[in-house]
């Protein structure tokens, strides 16, 4: 059960802490968008990556509560201290593989 919640905590993290940066190019932000573009395909790599191993690894309350602290991450953090958030998002996906392939 620990693992389960340590793997949905992760994931939570992960899409949350990326998903600001990912909606970036679809909203009109001006030069934004351009200047920051790695930093944008990074978030965008970690939050498609997350989204996919949410739907395919997890069960259906599991994912409820994966995007509910996604949403609720995206809402707290703002865009300020992108490298860093997104830094963070990239760590706690890979320590969510690490505990996958434990499994």
């Amino acid at each position: 059960m620990l693992h389960l919640v340590l793997t949905c905590l992760l994931l939570g993290v992960a899409s949350g802490l990326s998903m600001r940066r990912f909606l970036l190019p679809y909203f009109p932000s001006g030069d934004l968008a351009e200047k920051s573009a790695p930093a944008t395909m990074v978030a965008s790599t970690v939050f498609l990556a997350t989204i996919a191993f949410t739907i395919s690894d997890q069960e259906l309350w599991a994912k409820s509560a994966i995007l509910m602290l996604g949403l609720l991450l995206a809402a707290m953090f703002d865009d300020g201290r992108s490298k860093l958030t997104i830094a963070i998002s990239a760590v706690s996906l890979a320590a969510y593989l690490g505990l996958r392939s434990i499994n």
